[in-house]
């Protein structure tokens, strides 16, 4: 009896184990989309020569294609949804952990967020197919120490890989591409949906949480250590931000004083021209592709202009 208990355990365990691995990789056998990015991001060695930092903003913003075809760089987009600067810091270690470093790095700080100091890792199971970059692994389970259980124990992390991260994996083990997926290049996100909806204003004051200003120092070092040219960068919000954020110079004020102090640039585009045409943003703060393309337009002429043209290759 004993015996046939330790083999149905056993067959159970090694079952989960193959379940788990069958999941991971056919998520990483996923040719374009966001997991294609995380394969780009963190298992692949990488020559880019100009980096996009930063959130969802970032990651729906910042249209490497365009700006390429403009500046002459190669560009990628490592914006990810939900980063504050201690999380895209992390982000930056693990890809650099892989690839070489950019010349430039372009961190489009989110001046509505920095308050906060959440601690969360948005869509944290996307991420379980790529711990095997161990600098990715060390630095999440800095933030939640449930990482490492998440990578070496099944019976840990299968209950958080939900159908949809199934879905994804038989897309990849048939090689078909997800609904979503084509929206994607170079890690930028585009978006066709329609045009922002009249949404309440909600008025709030903003300012710099001491941990999110910590990392936000993180980065400069990083930058200044590995000679990475760093731009700050604030990109374009409905209303240019006013609508909701009653002290909105001041914060903005606040990041070109930090940028003045370490030598380097920051460029506020939050009142960016078109920023009050409705069909160019999906909410105040997340523009289309068409707002995305007239923004990264803009900005690329403005960078081809501010940097020495010799460095951009």
């Amino acid at each position: 009896m004993i015996k046939r208990v330790s083999i149905y355990i056993a067959f159970v365990v090694l079952s989960l184990y193959s379940f788990r691995d069958f999941m991971n990789i056919g998520i990483r056998r996923n040719k374009a989309g966001v997991f294609e990015k995380y394969n780009t991001m963190f298992l692949k060695k990488n020559n880019y020569n100009v980096l996009f930092l930063g959130s969802s903003r970032t990651e729906m913003h910042f249209d490497p294609k365009l700006f390429d075809s403009i500046t002459g760089s190669n560009s990628y987009n490592i914006g990810v949804t939900g980063a504050t600067p201690r999380i895209a810091f992390k982000i930056l270690k693990a890809y650099c952990s892989k690839s070489s470093l950019p010349d430039y790095l372009i961190f489009d700080v989110d001046i509505h967020f920095l308050k906060y100091g959440f601690d969360i890792i948005n869509h944290f199971p996307r991420y379980f197919p790529y711990l095997k970059n161990e600098v990715l692994l060390e630095e999440f389970n800095q933030i939640d120490d449930r990482f490492k259980q998440f990578k070496y124990n099944p019976f840990y992390s299968l209950p958080y890989s939900n159908i949809n991260l199934l879905s994804v994996s038989l897309h990849g083990w048939l090689n078909i591409p997800g609904k979503y997926d084509t929206c994607y290049y170079k890690g930028f996100a585009g978006t066709v949906r329609g045009e922002l909806e009249t949404l309440p204003v909600k008025r709030f004051y903003t300012f710099f949480n001491v941990k999110e200003r910590q990392y936000l120092d993180s980065i400069i070092n990083f930058s200044k250590k590995n000679n990475v040219k760093l731009l700050l960068i604030t990109s374009p919000m409905f209303g240019g931000g006013k609508l909701e954020m009653i002290n909105k110079p001041q914060i903005t004020a606040q990041i070109k004083n930090i940028a003045i102090s370490n030598g380097i640039n920051y460029l506020d585009f939050s009142e960016f021209a078109p920023s009050n045409k409705r069909q160019y943003y999906i909410d105040y703060y997340h523009m289309t592709s068409s707002g995305a393309n007239a923004f990264t337009r803009e900005f690329s002429l403005h960078f081809s202009q501010y940097f020495d043209k010799k460095t951009v290759k």
